[in-house]
Formats: C-alpha cells, structure tokens, sequence
C-alpha cells in the first residue's frame, strides 16, 4: 500500500521551485535592463557631449563669419526666400546710414539701388559696384539672395582726374605754342603802356596808361602760369600772408566792378602766414573771383572768408579761404566738369581758368570743395596746409 501522507508535501514543494525561478528570471530581466539603461545613458551622455561640441564649433564659426563680415568694407545683406532681411553687416550699416537693429527682421533697406549707385534715403549717395545672386540650400533649392556692394566713389574720381590728366597731357603742346605767340605781342603792349605813363605824366590820362600796363602784366603772368601748368607747376615758395593776397585780389575787383551791380564782401577770423607763391595763388584768386562774377550776370553779392578750417586734431592745419556767390549755380554734370581743361558753359569762355586754378592749388598740396545748386549760388572753398609756425594766429 502507498503512503498517502506525503503527497500533500510535494504539492507543496513545486509552487516555492517556481517562485525561485521566476524569481531568478526577473532578478535577471531587471539587471539587464539596468544594463541597456546604463549604456543607454552612456550613450545619451556621448551624444550630449558630441552635441555641446557641434554646437561650439557652430558657434564659433558664427562668430568667425560676423567678424570677418563685420570687417571688410563691402555691404553685405542676406534676405530669405520671402525677401525678410536676416543679415546686415557693419559696411551695410554705415554706407546706407542704418541699424542692424531696425532692418533685420524688415523687407527694405531704406535706400534705391540703382545699377552702379546706391541712393540711401539718409546720407550720401554714392557710386558703386553692386552684385545680387541666390543663396542655395543643402538641397539645392534656394533660401534667399544675397546682395553685395562696394562704395567705389574714390575710384570714380582717380579715374576723372586720370581722365583729365589725359586731355591736358594731349592739348598741352598747344597750349605752350599759343601762349608763345600771345606773349610776345603782350611784351610789346606793356613796353608802350610804361612809355606812354612816362609821358602822360601830371596829367589825368596817366592813370589809364598804368591800368593798361598793370593789365598787361596780369596777362603775363597769366600766360606764364599757362606755360608752367602745361608741363608741370613748380611754385617759387615764399613766406608770406594770404590774407594781403586776398585783399588786394578783391579791391582791385571791387575797383572794377564799383559802377556795377556786383558787390565784395572780405571777412577774416586771423591773419595767416605760410609758404606759398605769390603770384600763383593771386592768379588762382582770381579765376574764382571771375567765375563767381559770371555766374552773377553783372548782379549779385559775392563774399569771401578766411577762416581756420574747423576740427584739425588728426590732420595738419589748414586754412580756408570760402569764395561764395549768388548767382545762377550749378547742376550735378556742370559741377562734375568744372575742373576739366577747355570744358566751359560761356559762348567765349576757354574752359582753362578752373583747371588753373586746380592746378595752382594742388601744386600748394592743398584742395577745393565745391557746393553748388541751381538756382542758390556756389560755394568755392580753397583750403591750403599751413606750418607750424603760422599755427597761432595774430588778431
């Protein structure tokens, strides 16, 4: 017979073997996990990492990019595919007159382009070399455009001075053959006008025998001025006052032009003395002086000033001498011509007298401006450099 008593105690012992196992089965299954876990973690650790580096280099390829953009002198502008501005450089921002601040973000720059000017709405226009082209993407599908210029105005007036350079070069040889043949007649005319004052003397008609004597030599002078501005000026420095070479240059005017509707105004702020030639600088005085009185058509005011130039603490010092009129003015093209030889808008005019005096007072190492309008008048300013010694003025 079997022994029934020790089957309830099998019974008994298979469900604690079960629980073991099951037991020893998640105990593993939890380990593993713990273990993916842990790699995982590793891995989201090296990807953070790896993404921390990326986003450095990023970052500092940014920057690498703003500060070169920032330091080239050519505008850079990005607009997307929508035509939103998203970058602007320093060279955009000064040569349009804007900010970074208020254009990003915006669909206009504040300003015409034009195909080789930009006009911006505040500031200067100005020349220039302009390029537009597509930005394209990883894909290659386009993203935007992006538009690049290059403010080239100093350029365009190197080339109108090598320009006019030119034309001189080419009219120089006749310019010294008709001087020659004027000056001698002259010498002659000058040689009778002294002979007649001597005779005249103690009478009233004497003094039109030195006017034409004293006219003779300015003509001269001016045709000896001619001569050495169709080689090469080479000023006989002296140290002397401008303002007596001003002076004298607007009382004889004033002489002249009494019975005429035309006035000369003098003001000086100083006395200035430097090097310079005497005779060059009266001829120069006196083409502008001209000028202005044609431009007034025998009616108007013209002033001149000497004054010292304002704000010279990173230049050497200059003195201006400003002649202004208010005659008829000028537009942009007549403006841009002034300067160049035998270019004249009078009937009988010989387009020489600016080109001259262009020519005197960059043999002076100094410069002219030139404000005109239609219709308001010219202002001439002469600046000259002066030395040290004639830095501190005599009141």
């Amino acid at each position: 017979m079997t022994d029934k008593s020790d089957q309830p105690e099998q019974r008994m012992e298979q469900p604690k073997e079960q629980n073991g196992q099951d037991i020893g089965l998640l105990t593993r299954a939890i380990e593993s996990i713990n273990s993916v876990s842990s790699t995982l973690m590793q891995y989201y650790q090296t990807l953070e990492d790896r993404v921390k580096v990326l986003t450095d280099e990023v970052d500092q390829k940014k920057q690498l990019l703003d500060s070169i953009l920032d330091s080239i002198d050519v505008g850079v502008v990005f607009f997307d595919k929508d035509g939103v501005i998203r970058l602007i450089n320093k060279a955009s921002e000064s040569l349009l007159g804007v900010d970074s601040g208020t254009i990003v973000g915006g669909t206009t720059l504040h300003a015409e382009i034009n195909e080789d000017s930009v006009v911006p709405e505040k500031g200067k226009p100005f020349h220039a070399l302009i390029s537009s082209s597509e930005v394209s993407g990883g894909a290659g599908s386009a993203i935007g455009k992006v538009l690049i210029f290059k403010d080239i105005t100093r350029l365009k007036r190197l080339e109108a001075e090598n320009e006019r350079n030119r034309r001189l070069s080419a009219m120089g040889e006749l310019v010294m053959k008709i001087a020659h043949e004027i000056r001698n007649p002259l010498g002659s005319i000058e040689l009778f006008a002294n002979l007649l004052a001597n005779d005249l003397k103690g009478t009233e008609q004497v003094d039109y025998a030195r006017r034409i004597s004293n006219s003779v030599r300015t003509l001269v002078s001016t045709l000896d001025n001619m001569l050495r501005f169709s080689g090469e000026i080479r000023p006989k420095m002296e140290y002397r006052c401008i303002n007596d070479i001003v002076r004298e240059t607007c009382d004889e005017f004033r002489e002249v032009l009494a019975t005429g509707g035309i006035e000369i105004e003098l003001s000086e702020d100083g006395r200035y003395s430097f090097h310079l030639d005497k005779d060059l600088m009266r001829q120069a005085l006196i083409n502008m002086v001209l000028n202005a009185v044609q431009a007034m058509q025998d009616v108007g005011k013209i002033t001149v000033r000497i004054e010292r130039e304002p704000d010279q603490r990173e230049r050497p010092s200059y003195v201006r001498i400003a002649i202004r009129d208010n005659g008829a003015g000028m537009d942009e093209e007549t403006k841009a011509r002034l300067f160049e030889p035998f270019f004249s808008t009078k009937d009988r005019g010989t387009g020489l007298g600016m080109s001259i005096t262009l020519g005197i007072i960059a043999a002076h190492k100094g410069r002219i401006d030139v404000d005109s309008l239609p219709g308001r008048g010219t202002d001439f300013i002469i600046s000259l450099p002066t030395e040290k010694r004639s830095d501190k003025r005599v009141q």
